[in-house]
């Protein structure tokens, strides 16, 4: 009978530590720095690509930010160089970006 008891507790045991080190794998990593920039910069781009005319070329330069913790996202300042068959110009774009870099929200 005690065996039964410590088979059924190992079982609870391990089922609890695997659920444990899953949770633990599965959490977003924290990004900073360089790959916090090109994740930035990335997530722009893939943007631009969706709302920007065909034919129309960009090239993002370099990017700005400042994390707005509190709204949980980043306020961005795009340097552009856009190319259309009319014309070819450098700018920048201000955008935001949430967090987990789904949304983008251009202002200018």
């Amino acid at each position: 009978m005690e065996y039964f008891y410590i088979k059924i507790t190992m079982k609870y045991l391990f089922t609890l530590v695997f659920l444990l080190t899953l949770g633990a794998g599965c959490k977003q990593k924290v990004l900073s720095g360089k790959e916090l920039e090109n994740k930035l910069k990335e997530t722009m781009t893939d943007y631009l690509h969706k709302t920007l005319e065909p034919g129309a070329a960009f090239t993002i330069k370099d990017v700005s930010f400042y994390p707005e913790k509190n709204k949980k996202l980043y306020i961005c300042e795009f340097n552009v160089d856009l190319h259309t068959n009319k014309s070819d110009t450098t700018g920048v774009m201000i955008a935001t970006i949430s967090n987990d870099f789904k949304e983008v929200h251009r202002t200018r």
